[in-house]
C-alpha cells in the first residue's frame, strides 16, 4: 500500500530522473536516450501535463507523442499498470482521475524497469 511519503518520492523522483535526461537529449540528441529513458521522458512530459496543465492539451508544447510512445514501451515491457493506465487516455477526465490514484504505482514499475537496464 502507498502512503502520501511514497507519493512524494516518486514525484521526486521523476522530475530528478527527467531533468537528467532532458539535460542529456539537450546535449546529445533524442537518438542518445536508451528506451528506457525515452520511456521516463514520456513520463515527465504527461506528468507536466496533468499536474501543471490539468490537461492532455499540453503534451502538444512538451512531447506531442508522448502517451503512445510510453504506452508501446509498457507493452514491450510488460508495466502492466502503466499499460491499463494508458489505455484510459482517450476519455482525458477519467485519465486525470486515474493518473493520481496509479502515478505511484506506475512510476514504481518504470523506476524498476530503467533500474534492471543498467
Amino acid at each position: 500500500m502507498s502512503t502520501a511519503g511514497d507519493m512524494d518520492d516518486m514525484e521526486t523522483w521523476l522530475l530528478e530522473a527527467g531533468d537528467e535526461i532532458i539535460e542529456k537529449r539537450a546535449e546529445q540528441g533524442d537518438a542518445s536516450l536508451s528506451p528506457s529513458e525515452h520511456a521516463i521522458y514520456c513520463m515527465w512530459a504527461l506528468d507536466y501535463a496533468v499536474r501543471n496543465a490539468g490537461s492532455l492539451d499540453a503534451l502538444e508544447d512538451v512531447h506531442e507523442t508522448a502517451i503512445e510512445d510510453l504506452a508501446a514501451f509498457a507493452r514491450t515491457q510488460k508495466i502492466g499498470v502503466l499499460s491499463v493506465l494508458l489505455d484510459m487516455a482517450a476519455d482525458e477526465e477519467a485519465f486525470i482521475d486515474a493518473y493520481y490514484v496509479q502515478f505511484d504505482a506506475a512510476c514504481t514499475e518504470l523506476r524498476r524497469c530503467n533500474e534492471s537496464r543498467h
